[in-house]
């Protein structure tokens, strides 16, 4: 019999293994659509042996869209303007993955080596994910049930092909869900999670909000005297003071340690684009030939050769300059009758995530201007039909990406975006089909799932169950539609989320 986690384990590896199978018969059976994408320039140097030939067959539906940015990235490094938009811990780790394991005389070419690496690594955080995930989950809701439905519905997510293609949503799920654990623990070192998340993707800077919220929240328990906490008064005197004072400075100086710790990397890697694209002069590192031709035919921007507007800028980042001059993202751009079929795409997630969003604001409206609500604390008293107190922080966290999906990134992106970055997605799926059902204490641990699926690394509930509540129906026809239908329209070059 396997227990919660360890179920969870073996599943998040089925569900890898399911869609790495999916995209192979899938990219067999369609020829490819004939995009209008950006393809990293092949190198003419590099030779392809059987085994290269066969690499391909089995992972070239990996690397459609943007993982050719990340391919890139690996093998030439920021080469173009618009690279920049792709942020650099995943090429790199890419990279020098590839390098330490490239056997000499080599038995594959570079480029099919970087693939193999990156699946790998996607692997791994994927599983590594879903784990931290299911922590997170069981530290938040305390409840066994709760906990391993989200992580099998994390498994089986409306974006599983992004997470095992050559993109950044496994290993930048990885970081977040690690760096919220970490954070409502308070751990100093929660700067490392967070840091590598804000070199993965840019949301990753949000992430800098569950750290500061959770020293708030500590702060408000531990040192605000018992008359703001209890309504009494406070008879304190200097000893107490002076140790509430002291314990105030050594929380400060923790919070503010954290913050800037994980501010440097991203400092560093802007401060990287900077010199290389503003002062050609200090970089005098020489592009591949068929790189430069690339550039001419394609009219890419090279280092040096124009005059970027991001430079001159009071702060010289150029991520969001490159997002709008490259892919016209900004507040409202997106909004063309032609979009019309990438609103439709992206409409269930939003629908969920303001669903969730709102049922929790109405189920704790009573406390909403009240400490109780914002420390996360709720009274053993309380009846609460479905959502702790504890979802606070992660509910306003979906809720602000899920605006800012709304309204300023390209639509259809909000799925991996919000299926990647915030855990509330599965934890509303998990509730709503969880059926309430009274059972003793001495059962709540095995009952999970049925005693047929209990000795089964693969079976889990929505496979054996029979019958389904139409609500339940809607949520996995959604969740098991897109991650079908994910695989196939990715891998042959056709638009996805």
């Amino acid at each position: 019999m396997y227990e919660a986690r360890k179920k969870v384990f073996w599943f998040a590896i089925v569900s890898r293994l399911s869609t790495l199978i999916l995209q192979v018969i899938f990219n067999v059976l369609c020829p490819d659509h004939d995009a209008d994408a950006f393809r990293t320039p092949a190198d003419p140097t590099e030779k392809h042996s059987r085994l290269d030939n066969i690499v391909t067959f089995l992972l070239e539906g990996l690397t459609r869209w943007d993982a050719q940015y990340f391919i890139h990235i690996a093998k030439y490094g920021y080469t173009y303007e618009n690279t920049l938009a792709f942020f650099p811990l995943f090429p790199l780790s890419m990279k020098y993955m590839a390098r330490v394991f490239r056997i000499q005389p080599p038995i594959l070419n570079y480029s099919n080596v970087i693939v193999i690496c990156g699946v790998v690594i996607n692997f791994v955080c994927f599983v590594k994910a879903v784990l931290v995930f299911y922590d997170l989950s069981l530290v938040v809701f305390k409840n066994i049930k709760v906990a391993y439905r989200a992580a099998i519905f994390f498994c089986v997510n409306p974006a599983s092909i992004f997470f095992t293609a050559l993109y950044t949503e496994s290993l930048f799920a990885y970081l977040s869900f690690y760096s919220m654990l970490e954070s409502i623990s308070n751990n100093p070192c929660v700067f490392l999670p967070l840091s590598l998340s804000s070199l993965v993707r840019s949301n990753g800077l949000v992430n800098l909000g569950f750290p500061i919220y959770f020293w708030l929240r500590n702060l408000l328990i531990t040192v605000l005297p018992n008359y703001v906490l209890e309504n009494r008064h406070f008879h304190g005197n200097s000893k107490s003071l002076l140790f509430n004072f002291r314990h105030v400075f050594i929380s400060l100086s923790q919070i503010i340690f954290v913050i800037v710790l994980s501010l440097l990397p991203f400092g560093y890697s802007q401060a990287y684009n900077y010199t290389k694209f503003c002062k050609p002069e200090l970089n005098d590192s020489l592009l591949p030939y068929h790189v430069q031709e690339y550039a001419i035919g394609n009219n890419m921007s090279l280092p040096g050769e124009h005059d970027f507007s991001w430079c001159n800028s009071k702060l010289p980042i150029a991520y969001s300059h490159i997002q709008h001059k490259y892919w016209n993202v900004g507040f409202l751009k997106y909004y063309q009758f032609k979009q019309i079929p990438n609103f439709i795409l992206a409409v269930p997630v939003i629908y969920l995530m303001l669903k969730c969003c709102i049922e929790f604001f109405n189920e704790h409206k009573s406390k909403f201007f009240t400490l109780e609500f914002f420390t996360g604390k709720s009274r053993a008293s309380d009846n609460i039909k479905q959502y702790p107190l504890e979802m606070f922080v992660f509910v306003v966290h979906a809720l602000f990406l899920t605006i800012f999906c709304i309204f300023f990134v390209h639509i259809q992106v909000s799925t991996r975006l919000l299926c990647s970055a915030s855990p509330v997605l599965y934890w509303y799926c998990a509730l709503a089909t969880l059926r309430k059902t009274k059972t003793s204490k001495k059962l709540k641990e095995i009952e999970y799932e049925s005693s047929e699926n209990l000795y089964s690394r693969w079976k889990v509930f929505f496979i054996t169950q029979q019958h389904y509540p139409y609500q339940e129906k809607l949520i996995l026809g959604y969740f098991l539609g897109y991650f079908a239908i994910g695989c196939f329209m990715y891998v042959n070059f056709l638009p996805w989320t």
